[in-house]
């Protein structure tokens, strides 16, 4: 009976919300831990990591329908220019490994800051890249900007755990990754208009102030979200703090060794190649690497002759077709503000009716997947079939409207279920899923050509459509076995 008065006791006395749901993790008395910050402040915190996810974007991508116009310049084909693209995917891939233990080290604010500038240069770099001679550096140009572009996703993924509960995480992940992806697809449509108008540099000059206002506003109003234990950045000024954590990077207080930094890369590849993430991973590289292949290879078919199969669009039509994209992106945002907080919370009250207390299953985030899965294979379906059969415009404008809300909608609850999979580690899981996102949207420039030729678009994106279907069922199993699965997780936090 006195165990039973314990247990009680011990339960009344967790901290919970005004609607009476139990705070997790449940917040220390500091006020100064970023779980007891205000409203506010969170607010502004996640504001200027999302404005960096989406300025990052538009500007790694900007010139994506530049290809033809750069052609003549460098002498090279529009797909000798295009390896822009799949540079600025590798260092996106290589930047996010690379930004982990740097972050640990120095910070992820100074991280952050740092690579705004690093993209304010490149952009630089790449419009005054205007001589004959310039291919091979304006090709490295994007290398880096790839490698500065993926810090805030990254590194944001981490900062949102530190400051919300677990029953905000999936609304507020979806916050995050939503303007990163919105930045993906809005990138290419306002560069699209611009190099319709005026010479292509000028997508590249643009993103100059983007960067530099970011830069001033992290530099004024961003704290780290680590909590400071010891209350030294609390008691110094703010021009102090501020001094010591972007030009020194000595926000922590006690940042990561350069050894500690090399188990920090064992520990990417860990997670990364864990059970579960490799399912999730297999899961996301074939339905975004697909959804990735669709947008590429719309703007071939866009600016293609009629009699070679393509719509024979103007630059601004194609400019204006792409904003599809953004659409998508769109609905997929509302889709996850409405859906991917509040359906796991209603399977947890439904298991309440026949189980007190019922533990949280990570797995039930996994549920939001259902629409997005059934939405993407038809529209890889329909914009197959406007290709193969030159269909009107507006039927693969439908087809490009359900891969952009599919993809888009998936990638949030994914990263969601494995932060929670991995709660300590949560730049970590952000470094390997981007390996997984990208690798075949990087692979198909390399034998796309060749497999549209060989069996035409119809097929290509016909067998991209059926390949979704096992893929997805990976993530059934983990919805019925999940937490067997994660029993199997490498890594050492994962096992400890």
């Amino acid at each position: 009976m006195d165990e039973e008065n314990k247990i009680h006791e011990d339960i009344q006395s967790l901290k919970t919300t005004p609607d009476g749901i139990v705070l997790d993790p449940q917040p220390s008395d500091n006020p100064n831990d970023p779980l007891n910050w205000a409203p506010s402040r969170k607010a502004l915190t996640l504001s200027i990591w999302t404005a960096a996810c989406f300025i990052s974007q538009v500007t790694v991508v900007t010139n994506m329908q530049g290809s033809y116009l750069q052609a003549p310049l460098y002498h090279k084909t529009a797909t000798e220019i295009s390896l822009s693209i799949s540079l600025a995917l590798i260092g996106l891939i290589v930047g996010a490994i690379i930004i982990v233990p740097l972050s640990r080290r120095y910070g992820a604010c100074f991280c952050l800051f740092w690579s705004a500038i690093g993209l304010l240069l490149t952009s630089v770099w790449s419009a005054l890249m205007t001589s004959s001679a310039d291919y091979v550096p304006f090709l490295l140009s994007r290398l880096v900007a790839g490698l500065c572009a993926g810090v805030p996703l990254i590194l944001g993924s981490e900062v949102v755990l530190q400051m919300f509960f677990l029953h905000q995480r999936g609304k507020s992940l979806h916050i995050l990754h939503i303007p990163f992806l919105l930045g993906v697809a809005l990138g290419p449509t306002i560069g699209g208009y611009i190099n319709s108008q005026v010479s292509w540099t000028i997508s590249f000059w643009y993103t100059l102030p983007l960067n530099g206002v970011l830069a001033a506003v992290i530099l004024t109003f961003l704290e780290d979200t680590v909590l400071d234990m010891e209350g030294s950045q609390t008691q110094a000024s703010v021009w102090q703090r501020r001094w010591k954590t972007y030009a020194r990077g000595k926000a922590l207080s006690r940042g990561a060794s350069w050894t500690e930094c090399s188990f920090i890369l064992l520990d990417i590849l860990l997670v990364g190649f864990s059970p579960v993430s490799v399912i999730i991973g297999l899961f996301l590289m074939i339905d975004f690497g697909f959804a990735t292949m669709a947008i590429v290879l719309s703007v071939v078919f866009l600016e293609m002759p009629r009699d070679e199969g393509g719509y024979a669009m103007s630059k601004t039509a194609e400019a204006s077709f792409t904003l599809i994209q953004t659409i998508g992106v769109l609905l997929a945002e509302v889709y996850g503000h409405f859906i991917s907080d509040r359906l796991p919370l209603f399977l947890l009250r439904q298991r309440s009716k026949s189980t007190p207390s019922p533990a949280w299953h990570p797995e039930d985030r996994l549920h939001c997947l259902w629409l997005p899965v059934i939405i993407l294979p038809i529209g890889l379906g329909l914009f197959g079939a406007s290709l193969q059969y030159h269909l009107h415009w507006a039927v693969l404008a439908f087809g490009y409207l359900f891969i952009s809300f599919g993809a888009m909608s998936i990638f949030p609850v994914a990263m969601t279920y494995l932060c929670e999979c991995f709660p300590g580690q949560i730049s970590e899981v952000a470094a390997a899923m981007g390996f997984w996102r990208l690798v075949l949207g990087l692979l198909t420039t390399v034998f796309i050509t060749q497999w549209r030729e060989s069996v035409g678009p119809g097929w290509v994106f016909g067998t991209a459509a059926l390949l979704t279907i096992p893929a997805f069922g990976g993530v059934i199993g983990l919805m019925g076995f999940g937490k067997w699965v994660r029993g199997f997780s490498l890594g050492r936090k994962a096992r400890e």
